[in-house]
């Protein structure tokens, strides 16, 4: 009888250790939460269970990825991966950067769009949702966490490990438990913190950051899963007294409600991490956090294991994950279905994945796709779901689609120390149906340049896509205007330069990222200048150049530079050739009794210019930019020296560079090289060195008769060097410089400009 009562003993023990189920609850807390991972890898070596999770924001990331069947080597493959920072920085990677649909840059600080909703509403959108353009968070929580609820069938208990995430019904106030549907959807809903990440619709119900309401869900553990032991990960902590210049901490204090953090002791263990220096987007510090968490844990050990009494095989584990993931659907997309685009529009976006209707394509596809769509202005958001159907044994993409409103105004330009001032204004409409449409007007106001600029443009979603633009044009450069506030030596230009032109461009993809662009153009350039350099402004009158051409060239272009101005990252790259017919008149400023007008000279040329500009990261804070441009002209010598050089090519690498006019860096064939140390402090501040060199293939000069001819090859060189501080923000840029150009002799300029200078089309490029 005691022999019976033993092994039943024996049995009812074994049945106790072999039922005891463990519960990981792990808070949010931003980057912090990176401490989860170094906890689950210590628990995983020490053979504890981990059969239920819950987590909340950081904490519902961390908890779905070891939930799908991520290991601990896994989540720190992917945090530490340099598609992670583009993740939640927003930006896009350079191979899929579709320049060809891009519009260059302007000079804009504001761009303002609304439409009319009616003929008496105008709803205007100036302000962003949130910090972090959500345009790479759409794309990769479809690519991390679809085939997962594939998987699972839209029920996360049948996860590898099953899963509850929390996010907040701010409208019910209410936190919204998540335990089926899309994945990706529960754990965006649960991380979307106000004003940083964009929330996301759930059932129709905006859901927000679940540590509003919720950052330590131990309550659903308990209620959902009725763990034996529940082991809980905290690196948050209720905020405290909101101080007068800290503006997260008074949003935390609106917006967050207190949580409690403690867990009984009948019911579990709970491990507490505070951090006082550790910001909300520090994912550079995943091995320090990780650390942290492990350590932690490892001296816990002997404490959880007193609680935690059955043990798993961490072989078994790693095949029961393999298993697991090896099941997962692969990513074969079919059809589409699009919601919030009418039915032209639909058929525009579905070619941009596939040609034919029902025709299979992959998740590059799709991504691809994603990112043409998004290129330019006409959609303002997609948001991608995959839907798996396991009778095909394919996806559906679906696709919740945003446009843009159809109007907009942009405002901008540049305040300078010198005379650079520009007042930018731009007016925009756009239309999408089967191909998209847009119709701008800008105009710049300044001392210096002045332009004003219609471009018509039709993009068509043709089996090679094809633009078209057609641009008409007027502006000036006015050096007789040009002064210095700070200079060694202000010797200014008396000439001018006007342009009018139309032209009409054709362009189509090139290679992965590039632009092939055809155009054909008539053009009137007018030059005004003194030949002399001793003028009396009472009684002489400029002399004036003349030109009507007629003019066709072919391009090559590609850039994935990271801004508008003052680049870290990327490339800009263009192969231009072009061909111009046309004459020239001259005609004198002072007229002379019994004058004869000069003739009409023909001219007609050939151009070809190649110009690169590129960035490498060599360490954290330091980038090595250079930068190559070659110009090769057959153009005819005008009428006199100075006609000559101010239609001849112009080097200007820089922005101060461009509003000068400078005869040393101007000529019909040149070779040039650049060289750019920057020290990046962090995404706003950077320190600039730029130093370049310039040299004729044959100079021109000027004989006595002021006719200009060609000197010895190579005889000539000059340079340019450039220091500057430069402060990125949201509207535009701050530059203060130091340079000095090695012609005129001592000439150093000190200036500081706020925004940007950015010209529009030439009719010379």
């Amino acid at each position: 009888m005691k022999r019976v009562l033993l092994f039943f003993s024996f049995l009812l023990c074994s049945f106790i250790l072999q039922a005891q189920k463990v519960g990981l609850v792990l808070s949010g807390g931003g980057a912090k939460g990176m401490t989860h991972i170094g906890i689950i890898r210590a628990l995983e070596e020490n053979n504890i269970p981990i059969d239920y999770i819950t987590g909340t924001s950081m904490g519902a990331i961390i908890g779905s990825l070891y939930a799908m069947g991520y290991s601990p080597d896994d989540m720190e493959a992917l945090l530490r991966s340099p598609d992670f920072k583009r993740w939640y920085s927003g930006k896009v990677e350079p191979k899929y950067e579709y320049y060809f649909k891009k519009n260059r840059p302007s000079p804009e600080f504001f761009n303002i769009r609304f439409a009319f909703r009616d003929s008496l509403h105008i709803k205007p959108q100036i302000l962003p949702t949130s910090m972090v353009n959500p345009i790479q968070m759409n794309l990769v929580f479809v690519e991390l966490f679809a085939r997962a609820t594939a998987a699972c069938a839209g029920n996360f208990n049948k996860l590898f490990v099953p899963f509850r995430c929390i996010a907040s019904d701010v409208y019910n106030k209410k936190p919204l438990v998540l335990g089926k549907g899309d994945l990706g959807d529960a754990v965006r809903a649960s991380m979307s913190f106000p004003f940083v990440f964009k929330p996301i619709e759930i059932d129709s119900t905006l859901a927000y950051d679940g540590g509003i309401y919720n950052n330590f869900p131990t309550d659903v553990m308990r209620e959902d899963f009725h763990p034996d032991v529940i082991i809980g990960s905290v690196v948050a902590a209720n905020p405290g007294k909101p101080k007068e210049n800290n503006l997260m901490s008074q949003l935390e204090n609106m917006i967050m409600q207190k949580t409690d953090y403690s867990i009984p002791d009948s019911l579990g263990i709970v491990m507490t991490f505070k951090y006082d220096d550790v910001n909300l987007l520090d994912f550079d510090r995943l091995q320090e956090l990780h650390d942290i968490g492990y350590n932690r844990t490892l001296n816990m050990m002997d404490s959880i294991k007193s609680r935690v009494h059955r043990r798993v095989n961490a072989d078994n584990v790693r095949l029961r994950r393999l298993v697991f993931r090896s099941n997962l659907p692969q990513f074969r997309f079919r059809d589409i279905i699009i919601e919030g685009a009418n039915t032209q529009q639909q058929a525009y976006i579905k070619k941009e994945f596939h040609d034919e209707e029902h025709e299979v394509f992959t998740y590059e596809d799709l991504k691809r796709g994603y990112f043409r769509l998004l290129a330019d202005n006409m959609i303002s958001e997609i948001v991608p779901h995959a839907v798996y159907n396991s009778e095909s044994d394919l996806y559906e993409l679906h696709l919740k689609v945003k446009m843009e409103d159809n109007f907009s105004v942009r405002l901008g330009g540049s305040v300078s120390t010198t005379s650079s001032n520009q007042i930018y204004l731009g007016v925009g409409y756009q239309n999408l149906n089967y191909y998209s449409k847009e119709i701008t007007f800008d105009g710049q106001l300044g001392k210096i340049y002045n332009n004003a600029q219609l471009m018509g443009k039709i993009d068509l979603p043709t089996h090679i896509p094809t633009s078209f633009r057609f641009i008409a044009s007027i502006s000036t450069f006015d050096y007789y205007k040009k002064d210095k506030l700070f200079s060694k030596n202000d010797k200014p230009s008396f000439n001018s330069k006007d342009e009018r032109f139309v032209k009409l461009m054709v362009a189509l993809p090139f290679l992965a990222n590039k632009r092939a662009e055809f155009s054909l153009g008539y053009g009137q350039l007018e030059d005004n200048y003194f030949q002399s350099s001793v003028i009396d402004f009472d009684r002489d009158r400029s002399d004036r150049s003349t030109y009507k051409l007629l003019g066709g060239s072919i391009g090559f272009y590609g850039s994935t530079l990271n801004t508008r101005q003052y680049a870290t990252k990327g490339y800009l790259e263009k192969l231009i050739a072009q061909v111009f017919t046309g004459r020239e008149r001259f005609k004198p400023g002072n007229l002379q009794e019994g004058y004869s007008p000069f003739p009409q000279e023909r001219q007609s040329w050939l151009q070809i210019s190649y110009m690169k500009e590129a960035y490498h990261t060599m360490g954290p804070k330091f980038t090595l930019g250079w930068m190559a441009e070659a110009l090769y002209s057959s153009k005819n010598f005008s009428e006199n020296y100075t006609a000559t050089m101010m239609q001849a090519g112009e080097f200007a690498p820089t922005p101060h560079s461009k509003l000068m006019y400078n005869e040393a860096f101007r000529a019909n064939q040149y070779v040039a090289a650049g060289i750019k140390p920057i020290y990046v402090l962090n995404d706003m501040f950077q320190f600039r060195t730029e130093f370049y060199g310039f040299t004729p293939i044959f100079p021109i000069k000027k004989n006595t008769l002021n006719k200009a001819y060609y000197g010895k090859a190579f005889s000539r060189f000059e340079y340019i060097g450039e220091v500057s501080i430069i402060c990125h923000l949201p509207f535009g840029a701050i530059s203060a410089y130091v340079n000095h150009y090695s012609s005129p002799r001592k000439e150093w300029n000190v200036g500081m400009t706020i925004g940007w200078q950015l010209f529009n089309y030439r009719f010379v490029e």
